[in-house]
């Protein structure tokens, strides 16, 4: 989700960012209040009027999707978990956390809130247009089609189509019913699928009888959906393979290390290309000076790589993403992700120890994955026994 995203504000220490295809879908509910909704229930309106009111009700569409996010985002804080991001995008948005919670009761609240909030929303767009619009058109144009959208957002995020609301809240239903973490997201997840082909089906169906547009996006929402519960099992596989282990468990420490004035050309034939390392450290002796890697050399032509010295042009200590020895391998896995490495130092007392790349612990997950127990035991479970 995060390509393609750039922050517009930050709440309570939260990352408010928009995707590119926010703008996209702002502009096709714009279009569609100004020239067909609000043209059907209002006559008499200038063109700028319909346009001037349509964008409005579409951007304030999407406050109340952000204030929907916040009620789920601030509660999560409130629980201890972290909350690095909301995102607005074609679907609404979505509120990353940091973690899973650690109750099923948590769970509960957390997945709630944001429907309830929608509909506390609803009722005060409702009393504003029966109030302030009764002698202003315009302003009850608005404020009654935001309280009918947020009241049908509230609905559809309450069915059992996880990941929506309604997914999470059955989700923490069967957790705190079979105290399995892991069960319950299995569960969720199955239905959320079933959910999702049932969208699916319902617009290749309104497609067939001549409603082409509420079809194709009632497809497109269930194929969405689908591919969300599918990367909610993956993330969960992740979970339950990663939680119990550290960066320490992942390190090689048979790490290639090259003086410091060693040739680009070679480190590229020794190294990158005999033995397909992508990084190697360049050291003096004991201490790392810095880090070269593929993408480093890549940028020197290359009828200068026997004249160049590894330290010209590698990445100084000081500017290297590093972990410590202890670091949650979860957390290692989302660093690689969000910086986009392939490789990240690993240090213990300020001196390098170890060193994991993108590559082998992608391997080794895949390894885990296929030896793990059906139904490992797990904080969660542990955690849900003594908080329920």
């Amino acid at each position: 989700m995060r390509g393609g995203s750039f922050r517009i504000a930050r709440i309570a220490g939260i990352d408010i960012q928009i995707h590119g295809s926010w703008l996209l879908i702002v502009a096709l509910v714009s279009w569609m209040l100004a020239d067909g909704v609000f043209p059907d229930r209002y006559d008499g309106w200038s063109g700028v009027a319909y346009w001037t009111v349509g964008v409005a009700a579409a951007v304030l569409l999407f406050v109340t999707v952000l204030v929907h996010e916040l009620a789920h985002a601030l509660l999560a804080k409130r629980r201890g978990l972290p909350v690095p991001r909301i995102t607005l995008f074609i679907f609404g948005g979505v509120s990353e956390l940091g973690g899973q919670p650690e109750t099923a009761r948590a769970e509960f609240a957390i997945a709630a809130v944001g429907p309830a909030a929608s509909l506390a929303v609803a009722a005060i767009s409702g009393t504003v247009a029966l109030t302030l619009g009764s002698g202003n058109e315009k302003v009850e144009a608005v404020f009654a089609y935001l309280a009918t959208v947020n009241v049908l957002l509230a609905v559809f995020n309450l069915l059992p189509g996880f990941p929506l609301d309604g997914g999470r809240v059955l989700r923490s239903i069967v957790w705190g019913r079979t105290r399995s973490f892991r069960r319950a997201t299995v569960v969720a997840t199955r239905v959320g699928e079933i959910f999702a082909y049932g969208l699916m089906i319902l617009g290749v169906y309104f497609i067939l009888i001549g409603f082409l547009w509420n079809g194709i996006w009632l497809a497109f929402i269930g194929w969405f959906l689908l591919n969300a519960a599918r990367g909610e099992s993956s993330q969960l596989q992740l979970d339950t393979i990663l939680r119990p282990l550290r960066a320490r468990s992942l390190m090689h420490t048979d790490f290639i290390s090259v003086v410091p004035g060693m040739p680009l050309q070679e480190v590229v034939d020794n190294f990158m290309v005999a033995r397909g390392e992508r990084a190697v450290m360049v050291a003096n002796g004991d201490a790392v000076l810095g880090i070269l890697t593929v993408s480093d050399v890549q940028r020197v032509p290359r009828d200068e790589w026997m004249s160049t010295p590894a330290q010209r042009i590698m990445t100084p200590r000081e500017k290297v993403e590093t972990v410590s020895a202890e670091t949650p391998a979860l957390d290692v896995l989302h660093l690689l992700g969000d910086r986009r490495l392939n490789q990240v130092p690993v240090l213990e007392d300020g001196r390098m120890v170890g060193l994991i790349t993108r590559r082998e612990l992608l391997d080794k997950v895949q390894v885990a994955g296929s030896l793990a127990p059906d139904e490992p035991s797990s904080r969660h479970d542990a955690d849900t026994q003594s908080g329920n």
